[in-house]
């Protein structure tokens, strides 16, 4: 019998649509029991929290967001402080879009990840249903990447944008073969607004991958 990653609910605070992404990354993780899991980008809510793991290291860049986390690094600037196949499971929660180098990014994450392991990674979608009308009305996608007022980049600011053959490209140029993809949905105002069964992945808000470790 499988052993469910999560023991605790999902913080009833949350929206419709996270509750939604961390429904399907948790269950895209599975079984973490003996594993030792990297949570990226953790913030005040890991999705890891309470999971039935070997390990759990908490990764923020600084502890403004997370409070203690284990390893404090800004990604744009230096590299994963681990050893090489030293990690099983990667959680990178919507945390791509602020790098500078995506791939440079995937190509650490495939130097730390142990052999069979894997990355869940979830990222806005620049093409989602919502953004497509957006642009169609004559304006911006919704938190696409953009200067602030000041014209100073932060932490929060998206630096790249993703659809999802773009995201299926760099994964696997970064050495990961596909294993799963999915999406929270269609949203408007934080609430799932048309059946998720349904939505066509491509439509979705947030775009959801599972990547495993690709070694010939």
């Amino acid at each position: 019998m499988n052993t469910s990653l999560f023991e605790h609910e999902i913080i009833t605070e949350m929206n419709s649509q996270t509750k939604n992404r961390y429904k399907i990354m948790r269950k895209f993780v599975g079984n973490s029991k003996e594993k030792i899991i990297l949570d990226l980008g953790a913030g005040p809510n890991p999705l890891s929290k309470n999971a039935l793991a070997k390990k759990i290291l908490i990764h923020d860049i600084n502890n403004s967001f997370t409070n203690s986390p284990d390893i404090i690094v800004d990604l744009n600037k230096k590299n994963f402080p681990l050893k090489n196949n030293s990690v099983d499971i990667i959680i990178a929660g919507e945390f791509i879009e602020h790098l500078l180098n995506p791939l440079k990014f995937i190509r650490e994450c495939y130097r730390i990840l142990k052999k069979g392991g894997f990355m869940v990674l979830p990222t806005p979608n620049i093409c989602s249903f919502k953004n497509r009308l957006r642009v169609l009305f004559g304006l911006m996608p919704e938190h696409c990447a953009r200067a602030n007022e000041e014209g100073i980049d932060t932490p929060q600011t998206h630096i790249k944008d993703f659809n999802l053959s773009f995201l299926k490209y760099l994964l696997e140029k970064g050495g990961f073969v596909i294993n799963k993809i999915g999406t929270n949905g269609i949203v408007f105002r934080n609430k799932i607004i048309f059946p998720l069964f349904l939505t066509p992945t491509i439509f979705g808000e947030i775009l959801i991958i599972k990547a495993i470790k690709n070694e010939k």
